[in-house]
């Protein structure tokens, strides 16, 4: 047997492949080999087609669409795009065209790509769309997007539970002709949720049996206003393949596949990836230079301001450094080990209220437990450096005060970047936002006061 190739290994020939792909397709297009082109793009995927075209420039993208003469295969594209790369180019299509991958879009996505257009395009879009997508687009842009109601599709496959086996087996097997049934939710007249039941239920009951006495009642579902993590989080709890939405007076308005819960968890680790970094993921589909150094500089600024204030508490320790300058050669390594500890913590922390854990385990488990690897590192770090002190500069004094002081910084810069995300999730803001320039330049701030304040102190007493 041969050897399984690693999933790293796989992503990267992904990538390459991708890659391949983009730069085949630019060139062809810029050849005007167009009739070369259609015959690469009907041997890919849509996914594939989407993916190349993340890289290529509106005008480029424009062509490639334009050569796909399958309107189905350009909504599937189209479906497998990202928003904003999706909006740019319904802007370019004819009205037509867009109303038609409109409609066979799910809601879902229509919803997200319609928010995105210019006012004059989704007027007459819309107004071309059928009564019944029009309906479920506008309920859709009700709720927020980041919210079940906002990642649901109205379209949800539900029977009646006073009907019988036999009855609702017909009803199915009309309905899975348009529709990917996964579970076959319960409703009663006014379509409250009351139960749920499974294919295998259905076909060992007897035809003439009720629906209602085979369902599994107490369905899991979810509020039109529940958080799309918080949905994603119950999904991966009870193992579904899709959850209903209901309104608030338990109405199914609504369902969430899995494949919109796995967007969802991508989208939201990417976007805690990227305020951590101090950036926006917008800029990821963004075209406009300016608008890319906007998303960035707002996090610079603060990391500017914080550097500034790193400068002026060594300008305040003027005199200390002139006398003892061997001090200076420890501030980098203070001030590394000491933010980098806080970084380290901040995002486990992130990360944890991001997949749950804080919840699961508990705020006080989640902070004692950095703690103690707070002081063990610090221990342990401050034992290698102060040995380093002392063999470098040979001065007591000297090697006391570093080795106190990184034990210190690491543990208060990891209290840091613990209770700040904590906090922040406390007051209902986003912990991501204490983004790493943040809290790089803080931790800096922390540490040179606490070294340079115990070298004074420790020369003082010498």
């Amino acid at each position: 047997m041969g050897k399984k190739a690693h999933p790293s290994e796989i992503l990267m020939e992904e990538s390459r492949t991708i890659g391949l792909l983009t730069n085949t397709t630019r060139k062809l297009v810029r050849k005007e080999a167009y009739k070369n082109l259609s015959n690469l793009l009907r041997k890919l995927h849509p996914a594939d087609i989407s993916s190349v075209i993340q890289n290529l420039t509106l005008d480029e993208s424009m062509t490639v669409i334009k050569t796909i003469e399958d309107l189905d295969i350009v909504t599937q594209v189209m479906e497998d795009l990202d928003d904003y790369t999706a909006a740019e180019i319904i802007e370019q299509m004819s009205e037509d065209k867009a109303a038609h991958i409109f409609e066979k879009l799910p809601s879902d996505k229509s919803a997200d790509i319609y928010e995105k257009l210019s006012e004059e395009k989704t007027d007459i879009i819309l107004s071309k769309l059928s009564g019944k997508k029009q309906e479920e687009i506008t309920k859709l842009l009700v709720y927020p997007k980041d919210t079940a109601g906002g990642i649901m599709d109205p379209d949800v496959f539900s029977v009646n539970k006073n009907l019988s086996v036999k009855e609702a087996m017909d009803v199915i097997r009309r309905m899975s002709k348009n529709k990917n049934i996964i579970y076959i939710y319960v409703v009663d007249e006014n379509r409250h949720l009351v139960g749920v039941v499974s294919l295998r239920a259905l076909i060992t009951s007897d035809p003439q049996e009720r629906i209602e006495n085979i369902m599994m009642p107490h369905a899991i579902s979810v509020r039109t206003e529940m958080d799309q993590e918080e949905v994603a989080r119950l999904v991966d709890k009870y193992d579904l393949l899709a959850v209903p939405v209901t309104d608030n007076l338990n109405k199914l308005v609504g369902v969430i596949s899995v494949d919109d819960i796995i967007d969802v968890i991508r989208e939201e680790t990417t976007e805690d990836m990227y305020k951590l970094a101090g950036t926006s993921g917008a800029e990821v589909s963004e075209r406009s230079i300016w608008k890319i150094v906007k998303y960035r500089m707002p996090w610079l600024l603060v990391s500017l301001f914080g550097e500034s204030v790193s400068g002026a508490v060594l300008h305040s320790f003027d005199n200390t450094l002139q006398q003892f300058i061997s001090i200076a050669f420890f501030i980098p390594l203070i001030m590394a080990l000491g933010g980098n500890t806080g970084i380290q913590s901040q995002t486990i922390i992130v990360r944890s209220i991001a997949i749950g854990k804080i919840r699961e385990l508990g705020i006080k488990y989640i902070v004692l437990r950095q703690l103690r690897v707070a002081i063990t590192i610090g221990i342990i770090c401050g034992i290698m450096v102060s040995a380093i002190a002392f063999v470098t500069q040979r001065d007591i004094a000297l090697t006391i005060a570093v080795g106190t002081s990184l034990f210190l910084s690491m543990f208060i810069t990891t209290l840091l970047g613990v209770l700040i995300p904590v906090g922040l999730k406390k007051v209902g803001v986003d912990p991501a936002v204490s983004s790493g320039p943040f809290i790089t330049s803080f931790n800096d701030i922390i540490s040179l006061i606490i070294y340079l304040s115990i070298c004074v102190a420790m020369l003082k007493i010498v």
